[in-house]
C-alpha cells in the first residue's frame, strides 16, 4: 500500500513539474501558480508521512512514479494546451 501512496505521489510531482515549467515557459501565470501550489502539497504530503523508503519496491515506486509523471506532465500539457 504504501508503494502505491509513493508512487502516485512521485507521478503527481513530476507530472506537476513538467506542467510548471511549460506554463513558465509559456507564460501562464495562473497555471503557474496553480501547478507551484500543487506540487508543493504533494511534497509537505509526501516529505511528512513517507519520511524514509524502506524497501526495494518502495525505492522503485519513487523511480517509477517519477518518470511515468513526467512522460504523462507532457503529453497532458500539449492536450490542454493545444499551441
Amino acid at each position: 500500500m504504501h508503494a502505491l501512496v509513493i508512487f502516485i505521489a512521485t507521478f503527481a510531482i513530476s507530472a506537476a513539474v513538467n506542467m510548471q515549467a511549460r506554463n513558465a515557459i509559456l507564460g501562464h501565470y495562473i497555471a503557474l501558480f496553480l501547478t507551484s501550489v500543487f506540487i508543493g502539497s504533494v511534497n509537505l504530503y509526501l516529505l511528512t508521512t513517507l519520511p524514509h523508503i524502506t524497501n526495494t519496491m518502495h525505492g522503485l515506486a519513487y523511480i517509477i512514479g517519477g518518470a511515468a509523471g513526467a512522460v504523462f506532465g507532457v503529453i497532458m500539457h500539449k492536450r490542454i494546451n493545444r499551441n
